[in-house]
């Protein structure tokens, strides 16, 4: 047992020594969160504001591992992605349509559909079509990730060179 505390806390040890990784990482996470949401507003798919108020960005160090992470709603995956035929739930649509400034267009007679039978609508070709996804988090990775690459390898190889030097001293 002792000899598990002991490596857990050369270990813990170890990993404080990595504050410009860290820092970088946390860094990385924020730029990426409000890129996101940036492009979530320009594309004009901000409907409630749910995903983005509760968007936050962190890093976790789990072992040896150090993770920049973007904590989203569950259902940031139907926003962001490609989904194949399927019929979401109507509740679900319905509040979306009281959100989301949804243009009801009349029928071939002229007539404007309610809230509730647009909702059906909406869920009827999402059941027959799927949905297009956004590709907002994508694009912001895309547009951020290559230039931490450089970076994040410096941090790392300074920050391991700081400690070897410390405990070589």
């Amino acid at each position: 047992m002792e000899t598990n505390a002991l490596k857990e806390n050369i270990m813990a040890d170890y990993l404080l020594q990595f504050t410009r990784l860290y820092d970088l990482l946390g860094r990385l996470a924020e730029e990426v969160r409000t890129k996101y949401i940036s492009n979530l507003e320009e594309s004009g798919h901000y409907a409630s504001g749910n995903l983005v108020s509760t968007m936050t960005a962190e890093v976790e160090v789990k072992g040896t591992t150090f993770t920049a992470v973007l904590n989203l709603l569950e259902y940031w995956q139907w926003v962001e992605k490609d989904t194949r035929p399927h019929f979401p739930p109507y509740q679900a649509i319905l509040n979306w349509v009281a959100i989301k400034p949804v243009l009801p267009r009349p029928d071939d007679k002229g007539r404007i559909p309610t809230p509730e039978q647009l909702a059906r609508k909406i869920q009827f070709s999402i059941g027959m079509n799927g949905t297009e996804g956004t590709h907002d988090l994508e694009r912001a990775e895309g547009d951020i990730l290559p230039r931490y690459e450089e970076l994040l390898l410096d941090a790392l190889q300074r920050d391991t060179l700081e400690y070897i030097e410390r405990v070589l001293a």
